[in-house]
């Protein structure tokens, strides 16, 4: 930093200088394993959605399955299927360090079609039981989303997130998807509110859930990088 700011004039390093610079560089050097390509990650979060959406109805049974008319089968788990892939497309995009990743549509979005879609195929039902049979359904959604979150963030730490907020925000939706899927094949409720207020809550805390983590470990990242930029530099948000 002291050649940088006194510009071209100072005096190069000495030989011995630059011996030293050499060994402390490559000094905790160790050769890694290359990662895999995106497609054998893509192929892995595909199974892994798919293995814990099967595990639930195996477990709880497929009464949600049988209540359901094949249009709203249809309109459900279509667009369940057309959020998780750009989600797991965009984790799988950031995992690899300087990459030429492009966004894909955040989990916002996501959550914002699954909710209009959600208030378009149900009616509003009568329900006696609606705050313990949603705190039912709430907390086997969240089971299930956090099973599949452990398996997720397995695959994760193969590769490195350029942006972890985003990256948590996006693992949090694919998660949030999964608990939401298993409700829907397992839960007979076909009361609208039920499910928005319930069922949808499901992706909507997992996906706080994982940015407010992908947030937290920004911020720590930041925090350990931060003592060692110059004196003029503190106070500033490293890059």
């Amino acid at each position: 930093m002291r050649l940088l700011d006194e510009g071209p004039d100072v005096p190069a390093p000495s030989a011995i200088q630059l011996k030293k610079i050499q060994a402390a560089l490559i000094d905790n050097l160790k050769p890694v394993r290359p990662m895999a390509p995106s497609g054998v990650f893509l192929l892995a979060l595909a199974v892994v959605f798919l293995a814990v959406v099967a595990a639930g109805p195996l477990l709880l049974g497929m009464n949600g399955w049988g209540a359901l008319s094949t249009g709203q089968k249809i309109a459900v788990f279509a667009v369940l299927a057309t959020g998780a892939v750009p989600l797991a497309v965009s984790m799988v995009g950031q995992m690899t360090p300087g990459s030429k990743y492009t966004r894909a549509p955040s989990p916002v979005s996501v959550l914002v079609s699954l909710l209009l879609v959600l208030a378009a195929v149900f009616r509003p039902q009568q329900e006696s039981a609606f705050v313990s049979n949603g705190l039912t359904c709430l907390k086997i959604g969240l089971m299930y989303s956090m099973t599949t979150a452990f398996l997720v963030c397995i695959l994760l730490r193969r590769g490195a997130a350029q942006y972890p907020k985003l990256m948590g925000s996006a693992a949090g939706g694919f998660t949030g998807l999964v608990g939401l899927s298993v409700l829907a094949i397992i839960c007979p409720n076909m009361n609208e509110h039920h499910i928005l207020v319930w069922h949808w809550s499901v992706t909507l805390l997992s996906s706080l859930a994982g940015e407010s983590l992908g947030a937290a470990i920004d911020r720590l990242s930041v925090s350990a990088r931060r003592p060692g930029l110059p004196r003029q530099w503190r106070g500033h948000r490293a890059s």
